[in-house]
C-alpha cells in the first residue's frame, strides 16, 4: 500500500435539516371501568400528552385501542371515546361492544384522529371516554394492558 494522498478541498454545506418536530407517544397503563348509566367524560388511564408546539407547526393526533363488554350473555358495552385539546373535546366515536348468544366479553377497537393548527406554545391532548347514559347496557372495559384492549394517544409535531 503506498503513502497517503494529499486530502480534497472540502464540499459546501448542506442544507439545514428539519428542527422542531417530534413524536410523542402515551399508552394506557391501568384499565378504566365506564359505567353505562353515566354521561360525563373521564380521562382514559395515562393517555394524556403535554407538548411544546413550536412556531410554524402543525399537529397530527391519533389515537386507537379497545372497549370490551364485561359482561357475558346478549350484552351490550357502549363508550364515546374522544380527544380533547386543552380541555375542549375536537372529536370522537362511538364503540359498541356487542356480545352474541354464543360469545361473550366481546372486544371492539376504535382508531381515528385528525390534524390540528393550533397556536404555538404549551397544550394539553388527552383521550377521554363518555358514558352513553344507556340504562340496557353494561359497563365498559376501556384500555389497560392487554394487547387487544391497549389504547394508545400519538401526537406528530410536523413543521409546515
Amino acid at each position: 500500500m503506498g503513502p497517503q494522498g494529499t486530502p480534497g478541498i472540502a464540499g459546501i454545506n448542506g442544507l439545514p435539516g428539519t428542527t422542531g418536530q417530534d413524536i410523542l407517544q402515551a399508552l394506557s397503563g391501568s384499565q378504566l371501568q365506564l359505567p353505562a348509566n353515566t354521561t360525563n367524560c373521564v380521562g382514559v388511564p395515562d393517555l394524556s400528552l403535554n407538548i411544546t408546539l413550536p412556531a410554524d407547526a402543525s399537529l397530527y393526533v391519533t389515537t386507537n385501542g379497545g372497549v370490551q363488554c364485561t359482561q357475558a350473555g346478549t350484552n351490550y358495552a357502549v363508550a364515546d371515546i374522544v380527544i380533547f385539546v386543552d380541555g375542549n373535546a375536537t372529536l370522537g366515536r362511538r364503540v359498541v361492544a356487542a356480545n352474541t348468544g354464543g360469545l361473550g366479553q366481546i372486544v371492539s377497537n376504535w382508531s381515528f384522529g385528525r390534524s390540528y393548527e393550533l397556536s404555538q406554545g404549551a397544550h394539553l391532548i388527552e383521550v377521554g371516554a363518555c358514558g352513553p347514559g344507556d340504562a340496557n347496557a353494561v359497563t365498559a372495559n376501556v384500555g389497560g394492558t392487554a394487547v387487544q384492549m391497549q389504547a394508545v394517544l400519538t401526537a406528530m409535531i410536523i413543521k409546515r
